[in-house]
């Protein structure tokens, strides 16, 4: 179990290795509508990479409830010294902007992250790397925003470190609440520990200092909520290099508002020991009253509910998906919630059973009171389905529920639709995936109920970052 629940880290973590860089180009002409409510498919991006094994490996999508959306990918090139920088482009009255680099192009620019509020007002953040023959090479943490209402992006440094640490690219998560007041989080090596930090910008103004959200903690990951009322929630994890002895559990931290203090952290799972595995993953979303639910990967897939008085539940094991067997591996977990504190969290699971050696879908949906459903499959196990990528969205009212995922055995990108309580059949809304299934990414947002967005990288002709739209 303890390599098991190592190797599903980092399967949730793709880094990239190379790509071309991007150049200004207009989106193709959008083909039919596949006629299930969605449109049809557009590239909006180039051809960053001609070599489809290679390319964009991770990208983002934001939409708000007028149809207004964001998207970001990340750009590797080859050519001299090699480097990456971060593609975007922007969706406004149906219609997709032409691309654009939003980042610098020095060094490598990695691992974006999107979000555009009810006025407009949009973000995007990315971790960038000075180029290594620098001297005293630094890792910052970079946010471009573009206020409602205006035309230029103003991209800022929050943070910046030393390169080092633990080998991995992390992210630096970005949130717009409807008054367009910005927030981030991230975690960065100081030369002794991956510090876990957030700034705030309210509308306006400028970005805040950096805040430490928990002090002295090695935090390797971490995952940010806001809701409408400008509420914000960090659930983070520790390194499991550092904690080896004392073992690693999920954090809490709380913002009431757009301006409130931080909260001290608070422990909300069990303490796994090193002997037997590590909590890493965290997941966490808030409700339209700022009651939280926070899931991780422990024993499978874990989830906990915020009391209804803010306090939180002892913490103990709460596994609400499990794999079927010991020859499985989970990879891609999400979790959405709507206004009312409903929960939905999902899953790829891929049982390396001899004979089947595929990837299936797995959901669970958890009720404000903190019971969950029973783990359901939603793709078909009867036909040879191999699903990676899984996202989930769900509107703040509920009326629209969503769970995607990339199946690369056929080359489709599907989603189920929720209706009641039970999952609808797959819903194929395009097409063209990735090189190899281990570098599936797709990018699904919803805005309101009759709102959402779609993206995913084909890299069959090259690598080039598609979209689909839901809704206006």
């Amino acid at each position: 179990m303890k390599y098991r629940t190592l190797f599903t880290t980092f399967a949730t973590i793709v880094v990239a290795i190379s790509m071309a860089g991007l150049v200004q180009a207009a989106p193709k002409k959008t083909p039919p509508a596949p006629g299930n409510g969605w449109s049809g498919a557009t590239a909006i991006s180039p051809i960053c990479q001609p070599d489809p094994t290679r390319g964009s490996q991770l990208n983002d999508v934001a939409v708000n409830a007028t149809g207004v959306a964001v998207a970001a990918w990340d750009c590797y090139t080859y050519s001299g010294t090699g480097g990456a920088t971060i593609g975007a482009a922007v969706q406004s009255g149906g219609k997709w902007g032409a691309p654009f680099t939003i980042s610098g192009t020095a060094g490598f620019s990695l691992s974006p992250k999107v979000a555009v509020g009810a006025d407009g007002t949009m973000a995007v953040s990315w971790i960038h790397q000075d180029p290594i023959a620098q001297p005293s090479a630094q890792q910052q943490i970079q946010v471009a925003v573009k206020p409602a209402g205006e035309m230029a992006w103003t991209t800022t440094t929050l943070a910046s470190g030393p390169i080092g640490g633990v080998a991995i690219i992390g992210i630096a998560p970005v949130a717009v609440d409807p008054g367009g007041n910005v927030t981030a989080a991230w975690t960065l090596w100081n030369g002794a520990i991956h510090v876990v930090q957030a700034a705030s910008m309210p509308k306006g103004q400028s970005w805040s200092k950096p805040v430490d959200l928990a002090p002295g903690v090695d935090g390797l990951y971490l995952s940010l909520a806001l809701n409408a009322g400008g509420d914000a929630a960090v659930a983070l994890t520790g390194s499991p290099y550092s904690s080896y002895l004392a073992g690693t559990s999920a954090q809490y931290v709380f913002r009431s508002g757009p301006i409130g203090p931080w909260t001290d952290p608070v422990t909300v799972s069990e303490t796994m020991s090193s002997s037997v595995g590590y909590i890493t993953s965290p997941m966490v979303a808030l409700d339209a009253s700022g009651l939280a639910t926070v899931a991780y990967f422990g024993y499978g897939v874990e989830a906990v509910r915020q009391n209804s008085d803010r306090s939180w539940p002892l913490p103990q094991r709460r596994t609400v998906l499990q794999a079927p067997n010991r020859v499985s591996s989970y990879l891609s977990p999400d979790l959405a919630v709507d206004g009312a504190g409903n929960a939905v969290v999902a899953v790829s699971i891929f049982d390396a059973t001899i004979g089947v050696d595929r990837a299936s879908v797995w959901v669970a949906t958890g009720a404000p009171d903190g019971t969950w459903t029973a783990q359901q499959r939603i793709t078909d196990p009867a036909v040879p389905v191999d699903a990676y990528a899984t996202r989930v969205a769900v509107s703040t009212d509920g009326t629209l529920a969503l769970v995607g995922w990339i199946d690369h055995y056929h080359g489709d990108v599907q989603v189920s639709r929720r209706s009641g309580s039970a999952w609808g059949a797959a819903n194929t809304i395009g097409r063209g995936t990735a090189w190899s299934s281990f570098q599936e990414v797709l990018g699904l947002d919803v805005g309101s109920g009759s709102v959402a967005r779609a993206i995913w990288k084909n890299a069959k002709t090259g690598t080039q970052t598609m979209a689909t739209s839901y809704g206006p």
